[in-house]
């Protein structure tokens, strides 16, 4: 492999790195269920402020389990290929602008549902399961999410 800075340069190379086998079985699901993935992020191309990328990254994992054609053509597309690509090429890591913003969106709507869930009348309980919600979506970004 000819990595460049710690960087993947080529298809080839991503698939090589990533790619795992599964049962029969096992690959027949994640390739359903990759392909469900798509159809979100394809609705996302259209669909202003529904994702398309957060679709598509699960979609080229199960793809990378399952079938290498389909996670080649998960990094080769003309619509989130790019990002895919760009992903897996830089170690499956983000940009530290984008954890930051993740971060920020997350904490404020997190805090919108909680102040939300108390006005509606709830007694504690969705309040303290969106916090616990939040907390693991935080440590998860900052501990086990890398960035670049």
């Amino acid at each position: 492999m000819s990595e460049v800075g710690g960087r993947l340069e080529s298809v080839d190379e991503i698939v090589e790195r990533y790619m795992r086998k599964s049962s029969t079985k096992q690959r027949t699901r994640y390739v359903v269920l990759g392909w469900v993935f798509v159809a979100f992020a394809i609705i996302g191309i259209w669909v202003p402020g529904w994702p398309t990328v957060s679709w598509a990254v699960p979609a080229a994992y199960l793809f990378s389990i399952s079938d290498e054609k389909y996670f080649r053509w998960s990094l080769t597309n003309k619509f989130f290929g790019p990002a895919l690509f760009e992903y897996y090429a830089t170690g499956k890591t983000i940009p530290k602008h984008a954890k930051i913003w993740i971060i920020v969106t997350m904490t404020v709507m997190s805090g919108l549902s909680i102040w939300l869930a108390t006005i509606a009348g709830d007694p504690g309980y969705g309040q303290a399961f969106i916090a616990v919600a939040w907390a693991v979506g935080f440590w998860w970004l900052v501990y086990k999410v890398d960035s670049r």
